[in-house]
């Protein structure tokens, strides 16, 4: 049996330290968005689609956000209630257009019933806004330094479209995908609320 010399061994083991350092790719810096808007409470009205790669749906909108409760109600594209989401501090609801009712202790389990994919309920709230949340990266920005695109939780979310040039405008589209999830948000109205 060889032996190796200690003195052999370190040299072996910083020469293979020194070949892989020429692989490793430059940290980039952070980028830092202007400062956003947050909403604590807003309502929208848009029109959603969504599909998980197998399956795919689409209509129009609405969203009432609050610091404690959500009412999502989704609507067919000729004007029919789908689903309604209301989430309050005492656990989230679903009501179908076929009558149904689900109940579970909070909106996350039984959102992607109503959007088709699992998304982040904690999460959508920011995407809407173009307002990352803690522990979401900006990957790019746009000419007047808002978000362009975003990682979060796994999810790319690019803002194609702002409503206006100005840095606090809202987004009019949202395009976020996670493997073979996709979600396009056109945002025709945006109100926030006291």
């Amino acid at each position: 049996m060889r032996r190796i010399s200690v003195r052999g061994a370190l040299l072996a083991t910083l020469a293979a330290t020194a070949l892989s350092g020429c692989a490793v790719r430059p940290i980039t810096p952070e980028l830092t968005a202007v400062a956003r808007p947050n909403a604590k409470a807003f309502e929208l009205e848009g029109r959603l689609s969504a599909s998980d790669g197998e399956r795919g749906a689409s209509g129009a909108l609405t969203w009432t956000h609050g610091p404690a409760s959500d009412e999502w109600t989704v609507y067919s594209p000729l004007g029919q209630i789908v689903a309604q989401l209301v989430r309050t501090p005492k656990g989230a609801t679903l009501l179908t257009a076929d009558g149904r009712t689900q109940h579970a202790e909070d909106a996350n389990t039984i959102l992607p019933q109503l959007l088709g994919v699992s998304a982040p309920l904690d999460g959508l709230k920011h995407w809407v806004q173009a307002s990352p949340r803690a522990g979401a990266r900006v990957l790019s920005l746009d000419d007047a330094g808002r978000p362009a695109r975003v990682s979060d939780a796994g999810w790319i979310i690019d803002y194609p479209e702002y409503a206006g040039d100005t840095a606090d405008a809202p987004p009019r589209r949202i395009d976020a995908a996670w493997g073979e999830a996709r979600i396009r948000l056109i945002i025709d109205q945006w109100t926030p609320l006291p």
